[in-house]
């Protein structure tokens, strides 16, 4: 890891709230997990508690709002799980002054030629990478696709566009907004916190598109990707449009794909 802004204990304390989140869907699943993974949390939050920089606050803040529930054995569905944390920590940051000063700023950042380029790069890698992963392991898409609802073509085109255009933004705000910021503030290495968030993101996946090993590898490298493009743009949006279009090729992939 890089060296500490604020001290090796809070550098870890942040990490290791930003890879117990990750571990909400298999924590939602099993309460003694949950209760571990909140009890990391927690004991992250009250490291990093009076840690002169307050946006070291939010990544073990949003960690605690969203495995609290495992803890006594309940689970919030998608949007819920991802939403509703991240609408508390707002609510939180705008009643204290601390927090609202240290939140990350949202910015729409820079989308001239080179990041386009970037775009069209990433967009084009992971649309290859979900492809490959499909067609070389040969998974097991049963269960995924029986959510699809059974609806008309058009509508569930319609609800294929929304899906990707909320899980996007609520995926980069969690780790491309409030975990990026607040590893920022404790380590003065910007790969460290690059490859940290992309850790915990490739472990959110374990059990998503694509899965197992493999998938939380693809992943990582594509969280990895979607770190430098948000940097290079010094903003949300550009790594927003990369992230929809790869949600957008795993429901086509869902859609399409028959073993």
């Amino acid at each position: 890891m890089g060296a500490p802004r604020l001290g090796w204990p809070r550098l870890c304390a942040v990490s290791a709230a930003t890879l117990a989140y990750a571990a909400y869907p298999s924590a939602a699943a099993d309460r003694a997990l949950g209760l571990a993974c909140f009890g990391v949390a927690l004991a992250s939050l009250l490291v990093v508690a009076r840690a002169p920089d307050r946006a070291a606050l939010h990544a073990p803040l949003l960690a605690v709002l969203t495995l609290a529930p495992t803890a006594v054995g309940l689970a919030a569905p998608w949007p819920l799980s991802l939403a509703a944390p991240l609408v508390v920590l707002a609510l939180l940051a705008r009643a204290v002054p601390a927090l609202r000063a240290s939140m990350p700023p949202l910015r729409r950042g820079s989308f001239g030629p080179a990041v386009l380029g970037w775009i069209a790069a990433i967009v084009l890698v992971s649309a290859l990478a979900l492809v490959l992963w499909v067609r070389l392991m040969r998974p097991d898409l049963t269960q995924m696709r029986a959510l699809l609802p059974p609806v008309s073509l058009p509508l569930l085109l319609l609800g294929g566009l929304g899906f990707a255009l909320f899980n996007a933004l609520l995926e980069e705000a969690v780790f491309r907004l409030v975990f990026l910021g607040s590893l920022d503030a404790v380590t003065t290495s910007g790969w460290t916190a690059v490859l940290v968030q992309a850790a915990a993101f490739g472990l959110l996946h374990l059990r998503g598109f694509p899965s197992g090993a493999v998938g939380v590898g693809l992943a990582a490298i594509y969280a990895v990707m979607l770190g430098v493009l948000r940097r290079r743009a010094g903003g949300l949006l550009a790594p927003y449009v990369a992230h929809v279009a790869a949600d957008l090729t795993i429901f086509a992939l869902l859609l399409t794909w028959t073993r």
